[in-house]
């Protein structure tokens, strides 16, 4: 467990684990990350209210939400935002798999992506500024631990858009029992922190990731690294936003 924990770090976030030595990872290694998904996301969201919690009575809701939501990104190295922009740059400006592949490779912004963009961080940003409002920090430890689980969701038994690149090397060497372990992890920490909710919070991710695999496969032709930032990016605003309904 622990050298699939240290490979999820270090990809998913800015983070690494100490004391594990780095090595030339294969397929099966890359892939086994796959059952960690939910810890990395559930230590983001435990780092973020721990550096946040102790402002909580001298900066202003609005502020501290904001400077939330720019920690988050900043741990993951917006890899995330990163292919929800690549992929609104595809759909909105191709017309053909092949052309939306072409688009969602090419390192600069479009008009869609700097869309997309903008309005997650804006629904990021109000929805935890209800959360800081009414004292609900449940789900700021929750949902990046479900959107990381809806990543390996959306990646497990999902055909390649791409015969090369990254995505591919974690896609092909996915078992049942990573997908497994990390659907464990996710319904313990569901039942440990929130267990009124997260039977909703557990079907918007399903339907989420449902809708995306099936405008993946429709669109591009499968999954690709973009498509799972995309995944993971639309489930947290997703719950986020249903976590600050929850939370009036």
């Amino acid at each position: 467990m622990i050298q699939p924990l240290a490979t999820a770090l270090s990809f998913l976030t800015v983070l690494r684990l100490p004391g594990v030595t780095s090595r030339t990872l294969s397929s099966e290694d890359l892939a086994a990350s796959f059952s960690c998904f939910p810890l990395v996301g559930f230590l983001l969201g435990a780092i973020v209210t721990a550096l946040s919690y102790p402002f909580l009575s001298v900066a202003p809701p609005l502020l501290l939400a904001t400077w939330m939501t720019a920690l988050l990104a900043g741990l993951t190295r917006a890899l995330h935002m990163d292919g929800l922009a690549d992929l609104a740059d595809g759909l909105g400006g191709g017309y053909t798999p092949e052309r939306r592949l072409e688009i969602m490779k090419d390192s600069r912004i479009g008009a869609f992506g700097a869309l997309a963009l903008m309005l997650a961080l804006l629904f990021k940003a109000s929805a935890l500024q209800t959360l800081i409002m009414h004292h609900a920090w449940q789900p700021l430890l929750l949902v990046p631990a479900l959107s990381r689980t809806g990543m390996v969701l959306a990646a497990y038994k999902s055909p390649k858009a791409r015969q090369g690149g990254l995505g591919k090397l974690f896609l092909q060497g996915m078992r049942s029992r990573d997908l497994y372990t990390a659907c464990g992890l996710s319904l313990a920490l569901g039942l440990s922190l929130t267990p009124f909710f997260f039977p909703v919070y557990a079907l918007l991710t399903l339907l989420m990731v449902a809708a995306l695999r099936r405008l993946a496969r429709k669109t591009l032709g499968g999954i690709t690294g973009d498509v799972l930032g995309a995944t993971n990016e639309l489930v947290e605003v997703l719950l986020f936003s249903a976590a600050a309904c929850f939370a009036i």
